[in-house]
């Protein structure tokens, strides 16, 4: 049994949102998460957007402040135990490099940015482990404050995930500026988010006696319905009677509803005409709210990581079909995996790593396209593909080495290697090019490093009985040389 599954102590998820900054620790009961405390930081960085998506400053100083607080919260919990994942706002931000520099700075711990997909996946995780078992489908919606997501899957798996950049807090600054609500505005929202949601009636099935929803938003319009006499539960109908009182007010800080609190109101007219029009367009007849979130998600989304066999790794099953899909040879994939571990482990210790496991898997899927520049193909795959369970600074370095591990290097900006990252990028290509015969055989290659010097050690005996690849050792040595980084080879 792993850390991560030892149940009494706590782990936690700090979900940062473009309407809301969440934390949540919990514990784990016989495969079930017990929270123990949650905290809430209405930052609303979207807010913060302007029309060229450059965050401001005052709203990367509210983000790190209240991230800074999380850091306090978080003192007692291992830093193996704990996870941060932020969402649309740090995808979109034209400065999100500072915006990610400077909140990893304030809590003290990395940041992983998920992709819309991703993002998806997560939501419906959490929300499916909270909803009674059901073997048939459903569909659980997420209304963010910079985007919107839709999810369709039966027990805890996803079968269709879709993301939009559309949030309740965007489009609240966008259609209703300063809070003001008017009846044209109304059918303005409508329009867009109607034809953005044009996409759904092709790919999700079209009506729903039921569905859920897992955001604040959805929480907050549910509140307003029910205790302000406008229905029973959330429905059109309900939802109509909700935009009446809104646009009959004209402003947002000037109506009166129970259950609005002064902090929810600049975003409910932006959140409820996202709601409104998606259960038009899905003919839904009601929706409710759901106790489960992103933040729940990924604690399970921890646990399913930490699980004997790693194959339950939500990644590795992503590698395993991407592999099926593109027909990848599963030898050379192995060969190639074993040899770049080997060196991995005299460099790092005795652990295989697994972005170079991942790597090696997927660097020849691109052949499925085509042969000529199919380190380009693969790559191109990995970035354009939705691969679950993988943060997008992790599909970025996966793109990267397995652009790189074949080729000239120019291609890789140095500067946006790491250490560690240059050490796996290194590997990687020796262990390519002596497998490039594409035969089990032990060359006795090892690798040492030191600084950014590496050393390859192979056999004099068996460099004399593989002239090619002697030759393109040679040239390896060259290419390094050329990008500034020493790499010697010694025959002994």
């Amino acid at each position: 049994m792993t850390l991560l599954r030892q149940s009494s102590i706590p782990l936690a998820a700090v979900d940062l949102g473009s309407n809301s900054f969440r934390l949540l620790i919990a514990k784990e009961e016989g495969g079930q998460i017990v929270p123990i405390s949650t905290h809430r930081e209405g930052v609303r960085l979207a807010g913060g957007l302007n029309a060229d998506n450059q965050l401001s400053e005052e709203k990367i100083a509210e983000a790190c402040a209240a991230l800074g607080r999380f850091r306090e919260r978080l003192a007692s919990i291992a830093a193996e135990r704990v996870r941060a994942v932020a969402t649309s706002t740090y995808r979109v931000a034209k400065n999100a490099g500072e915006l990610l520099r400077r909140s990893e700075d304030a809590l003290g711990l990395p940041i992983d940015i998920v992709s819309g997909p991703e993002e998806a996946r997560l939501i419906y995780l959490g929300c499916a482990h909270t909803l009674p078992w059901s073997e048939q489908e459903r569909l659980i919606v997420d209304i963010g404050g910079g985007s919107t997501e839709f999810i369709v899957g039966r027990r805890y798996e996803p079968e269709l995930t879709e993301s939009f950049h559309l949030g309740a807090v965007t489009l609240s600054q966008q259609i209703f500026p300063g809070g003001t609500v008017t009846a044209s505005a109304f059918r303005k929202a409508e329009v867009f988010v109607r034809s953005r949601l044009e996409v759904l009636q092709k790919r999700y099935k079209q009506g729903w006696d039921v569905a859920y929803g897992s955001s604040g938003t959805i929480r907050a319009i549910y509140e307003i319905v029910t205790e302000n006499g406008f229905g029973d539960a959330i429905t059109v109908d309900a939802m109509l009677k909700l935009k009446t009182a809104l646009i009959e007010a004209g402003q947002m800080n000037r109506i009166e509803l129970a259950a609005l609190k002064s902090s929810r109101a600049p975003v409910l007219p932006g959140g409820l005409a996202i709601l409104l029009a998606l259960m038009q367009e899905l003919n839904v007849v009601t929706m409710e709210p759901s106790e489960g979130a992103l933040r729940l998600g990924v604690v399970y989304d921890m646990l399913h990581r930490s699980e004997t066999p790693s194959s339950a790794d939500p990644r590795a099953i992503t590698v395993t079909r991407l592999q099926r899909r593109y027909g990848a040879d599963l030898e050379q994939a192995r060969r190639v995996e074993v040899l770049a571990q080997s060196f991995w482990k005299r460099m790092d210790g005795p652990a295989p790593d697994a972005l170079l496991s991942w790597a090696s898997a997927l660097h020849e899927i691109g052949m499925a396209i085509a042969h000529e520049d199919y380190h380009r193909h693969s790559a191109y795959v990995i970035e354009h593909s939705d691969i679950y369970g993988f943060s997008e600074q992790e599909r970025a370095a996966l793109a990267l080495l397995v652009l790189g591990h074949t080729g000239s290097l120019k291609k890789i900006d140095r500067e946006a290697l790491s250490r560690k990252l240059l050490a796996r990028l290194m590997c990687l290509r020796l262990a390519a090019l002596l497998c490039h015969g594409r035969v089990d055989e032990a060359p006795g290659a090892t690798l040492a490093a030191n600084a950014d010097a590496f050393v390859l050690q192979l056999s004099a005996n068996w460099l004399a009985e593989h002239p090619l690849t002697a030759l393109l050792l040679d040239e390896e040595v060259s290419r390094w040389t050329k990008y500034g980084v020493s790499l010697s080879l010694k025959a002994r």
